[in-house]
Parts: C-alpha cells; sequence; structure tokens
C-alpha cells in the first residue's frame, strides 16, 4: 500500500501500480490478491479471507526518480535482496518531496538553444513558478488555482528578468520556465492508462491534464495581454 502510495502521488500510472502490489504480494504467496486503484484512491485485498483496505491520494505530482526507486525495491524485495522491514524503510525513505524547478527550466533552455545570458532568468522564473504553485497547493486542494498563479509568477519574473537583463529570448525564456508545471507526464500516464484498459484513470487523468493545462494558459495570458 506504501509503494501504491507513493507511486500515484508520484505521477505513475495506474497498471505500473496495480502490477507493482500483486507482484510484491504473490511473491509472498498470497496469489489471489486483487487491487483496483484511481488516481485519488488505493483498493487493495490481500487474499479471500482478509478485508479491503482502501488509502485516498490527496496530492499527485510528477516524480520520475520516485518511480523508479520504488521499482528498484519491489525488484529487490521480490529477489529476496531485502527483507520485507528494509523494503519498507527504504520506501519511507523516498516519500521526500523535492523541488527542482530551476534546474527543470535550466534543461528545457538548452534544449532550445537559449543563450547564456537568460540561464539567470530562466533558473529564477523556474524555481519562482514551482514554489509558488506547491505553496498553494498546499493550502488549497483545487486543481485550477495552483497552477493559474504559478503561472503568473512565472511570467511576472520572465517579463522582469528579461527588462533587468535584456538581449535575451523572451519567448524560449517564457517555455523554458513554464515547463516544470507543465502536465507532459500526466498527459502520458493517462494514454498508457487507456492502453492498458483502465477507462476511469484515462478520463480523470486527462481532464486534470486539460484543466492544469488551461489554468498555465489563463495565467500567463493574463500577464502578456497587459505586458
Amino acid at each position: 500500500m506504501l509503494a501504491a502510495r507513493i507511486l500515484l502521488e508520484a505521477g505513475a500510472e495506474g497498471t505500473r501500480t496495480e502490477e507493482t502490489m500483486n507482484y510484491i504480494a504473490s511473491h509472498y504467496g498470497f496469489v489471489k490478491n486483487n487491487s483496483f486503484v484511481t488516481n485519488t484512491v488505493i483498493n487493495f485485498i490481500l487474499h479471500d479471507q482478509s478485508y479491503p483496505r482502501i488509502y485516498r491520494i490527496k496530492e499527485r505530482n510528477t516524480n520520475l526518480i520516485k518511480i523508479s526507486k520504488v521499482n528498484t525495491v519491489s525488484r529487490k524485495l521480490v529477489r529476496d535482496e531485502l527483507t520485507l522491514d528494509e523494503a519498507y524503510k527504504r520506501l519511507e525513505e523516498i516519500y521526500v518531496k523535492t523541488i527542482a524547478g530551476a534546474l527543470i527550466g535550466l534543461s528545457f533552455l538548452y534544449l532550445q538553444d537559449g543563450i547564456k545570458i537568460d540561464i539567470l532568468t530562466v533558473l529564477f522564473a523556474g524555481g519562482i513558478g514551482i514554489l509558488v504553485t506547491e505553496m498553494i497547493k498546499k493550502r488549497m486542494r483545487t486543481q485550477f488555482i495552483p497552477e493559474f498563479f504559478g503561472g503568473l509568477s512565472i511570467v511576472l519574473a520572465v517579463v522582469a528578468g528579461h527588462y533587468f537583463i535584456p538581449g535575451g529570448n523572451l519567448s524560449v525564456m517564457l517555455i523554458s520556465s513554464v515547463m516544470p508545471i507543465v502536465p507532459g507526464v500526466l498527459i502520458t500516464n493517462a494514454i498508457q492508462d487507456l492502453f492498458g484498459g483502465h477507462m476511469m484513470m484515462f478520463t480523470t487523468k486527462s481532464s486534470e491534464a486539460l484543466v492544469t493545462s488551461f489554468a498555465i494558459g489563463a495565467g500567463v495570458s493574463a500577464v502578456l495581454i497587459f505586458a
């Protein structure tokens, strides 16, 4: 259940989450285990005579490192390279949230052939954008408002940086800085859930990605219209 919780909160697709729980339980002899997950709820039953366990996912993000580490732990557990207690401790260690928005923005600046003069602006804007988004998410359980103000703060930071450090490409800086809050992995996972037959997961994730994208666009447009 902890592994499934980390995977879903890190943005993993439903198929991967269910397979991870079933994989671990089957290794320890519980071959009749059963699971069903959506992007907000985990349902798992260990065997026919046990009660189902339910856990509600209250926050979601995109963290491929967490997903990769959970997969590594589950494989080592099944190969008997870890005990259950050791695996649980490692999963608890994985459950630590890190913010790397500035570095993500810098990476996309490089991919778009940005120039050196834009580095400081993108680092600042990318970091500010994801920081504002995450701070609002902690206080408000809504989908639109955090991304709206995240996009708004990114554009303000980019425009200010371009004003004080002129000579860069405004469009490249804006695209690079906004990428940390774009739901790209969410869209990809929604398509994977579609192929895996998880129609509910596909529908909810697609809707969430659509709302998030619209919020970011609204926040960006709100500044650019008057800039």
